[in-house]
């Protein structure tokens, strides 16, 4: 077979083992230059003994021979006369001198500074490649210049994107906010540091006893945040005044917390208790007795609270509870739904239910929820699919209907468009198909809703004071249920919207998009959006200020966003 003799010209390949040989030359590494180090190292008895001029040039020419057929030789020749030797400190060196050679190598790819052009001026140099400790003060000052200004920038793109993240803009904070961001960092160490922790924790609310109930819940937020609430830190927001209080994360709070809390705080009329995995019985009736005027409790995660305690519990709130939402337990079961509609319906006005593993009869509902009142409803990953239907949901609203604020459907996967048209269209109609009452309307993971439906409630029904509306993986909407909805007059008064994955939507439904107070808009996962259509979402919608893009692809950086909008996800963008 013809082979060209031209085959392998440019890369300098002689044969198979000519790889490591190229290395070796482009090193400078050489025998002549392993022994002379060797000997550097190791002087031998004949350097002790300060041999003549004579063997020295001997040696020298003996040495000069062997560099000069080294070069000539092939990659076996090298290794033979590698091996050759018989010491094992010299081989140790050579294996030394490689390693150095190798990290140089990464060392200068990390720094910017290898090329082409440098491995070929060093293939020509026969001399030892200097290590870093030998290069030029001023190189090495330029270089750490260089990288400092890069970890400064990337400290500062880090931290925009944690405001970003975090909702938060890049405005000068106030006093109030830095005293409270440096309380909750710090409070952690305060605790370790200090043996009276009562004493100091008492001190601080002292200080802090002027500070109003907005200040507090955003001190709860940051202690949440940074996992910091704990039966101690707990302590600052024991006020006698205290009427309202959120905490996101009591992971760290015992049930003895909760009790002290109760004791300290006798005036609280709503309590949520985000993640209160360690509240247990006899905190929980601790709470329903010592707390009077208690009339609204959320809770999250309270998986220690068994079925009897929560018939217990209702029996006590009886006649004052109007507002409760349990989500993430197990042993919230149908009787503990039976015991609270029995004892408290009379006075509910706002009900929600999220992800009980062991509750099924939802089916009970609307014979209870008598309260004219009425006004928040929320049924979010029902167990079963089934027990949220149709009918359970119409006859719902038929109760409730005409003074809903707030309906929330989140995966009720059995729901179809016959809810909508039997049950939203004919009950949340208002008076003369204008509805002033209801202002957030989430519709989730409804994946047999059609856009056929929604263009018919909204057609049919004006809604001027829906602030918050969401249509998130309902996957069958189209683009007439949208445009119908920026049709309505829910335009004019919506602050947010949802339509994440709503994967159908092409770009002419933003042609008309123009909602004048929109603050926040989701549309991630929407195929459709690309850089114009961002920009013109921007320019109609002048007080948009934060917009997620997660999952749209097609939007760059060559994006033109309008100033003081913010996107969060764009794939272009990187820390």
């Amino acid at each position: 077979m013809y082979r060209s003799r031209n085959r392998n010209r440019g890369n300098n390949i002689k044969g198979p083992n000519s790889a490591l040989t190229q290395f070796l030359q482009e090193e400078g590494i050489s025998a002549e230059s392993i022994k002379q180090r060797w000997l550097d190292t190791h002087p031998t008895e004949d350097e002790v003994g300060k041999p003549s001029d004579q063997d020295n040039v001997k040696e020298h020419e003996e040495d000069k021979n062997i560099t000069v057929s080294e070069e000539s030789k092939s990659l076996e020749t090298s290794v033979d006369l590698l091996e050759s030797s018989d010491e094992d400190e010299e081989s140790k060196n050579y294996k030394n001198l490689l390693d150095i050679s190798s990290k140089r190598r990464l060392m200068t790819l990390r720094e910017g500074d290898d090329s082409d052009e440098e491995e070929y001026h060093a293939s020509e140099s026969p001399s030892v490649p200097p290590t870093r400790s030998e290069k030029d003060p001023a190189t090495i000052l330029k270089q750490r210049a260089r990288t400092k200004k890069l970890l400064h920038g990337r400290k500062k793109r880090r931290k925009r994107a944690a405001n970003l993240l975090d909702q938060k803009g890049e405005e000068i904070p106030s006093l109030q906010q830095i005293a409270l961001s440096v309380i909750s960092k710090n409070i952690s160490s305060w605790e370790t540091d200090n043996n009276n922790e009562k004493f100091l924790f008492t001190h601080l609310r002292d200080v802090l006893g002027g500070i109003s109930l907005d200040n507090l819940n955003r001190l709860a937020n940051a202690l949440s945040k940074n996992r910091a609430l704990n039966d101690n830190t707990l302590q600052l927001f024991l006020k006698t005044d205290l009427k309202s209080l959120t905490f996101y994360d009591c992971s760290k709070v015992s049930y003895e917390g909760y009790k002290t809390l109760a004791i300290f705080s006798p005036h609280l009329e709503e309590l949520s208790l985000q993640m209160c995995g360690q509240l247990n019985n006899e905190a929980l009736l601790y709470i329903a007795e010592k707390l009077p005027n208690l009339r609204s409790l959320k809770l999250d995660g309270p998986f220690l609270i068994n079925e009897d305690t929560w018939t217990k519990f209702f029996q006590i709130m009886k006649g004052r509870l109007q507002e409760f939402h349990v989500s993430n337990t197990h042993r919230f079961t149908d009787k503990s739904l039976n015991s609270m509609l029995q004892n408290c319906h009379t006075e509910l006005v706002s009900l929600g239910f999220s992800r009980l593993d062991s509750l099924f009869n939802y089916a009970i509902l609307p014979q209870y929820l008598t309260n004219e009142h009425f006004h928040t409803l929320v049924i979010e990953y029902p167990y079963n699919e089934e027990d949220v239907s149709d009918e359970v949901i119409i006859n719902i609203l038929g109760q409730v209907g005409p003074t809903l604020k707030c309906l929330v459907l989140k995966q009720c996967d059995e729901l179809t468009d016959s809810m909508i048209v039997n049950g939203m269209n004919a009950f949340l109609c208002g008076t003369n198909g204008v509805n002033d009452t209801l202002k957030t309307l989430v519709l989730e993971s409804l994946d047999q809703i059609t856009s056929d439906s929604l263009v018919y409630f909204f057609s049919q029904i004006s809604l001027p004071s829906m602030e918050t509306c969401s249509l998130m993986r309902c996957t069958e909407i189209s683009d007439d249920a949208i445009v119908e909805l920026f049709l309505n007059c829910a335009k004019d008064s919506l602050i947010h919207l949802n339509l994440n994955s709503l994967k159908n939507l092409t770009a002419k439904t933003f042609s008309v998009f123009k909602c004048d107070k929109l603050e926040t808009l989701d549309l991630g996962f929407i195929r459709c959006i690309d850089d114009g259509t961002m920009e013109l979402i921007c320019k109609q919608n002048l007080n948009l200020q934060l917009v997620d893009v997660f999952g749209d692809n097609l939007i760059t950086k060559n994006a033109n966003i309008r100033q003081g909008v913010k996107l969060l996800g764009r794939q272009s963008d990187s820390i």
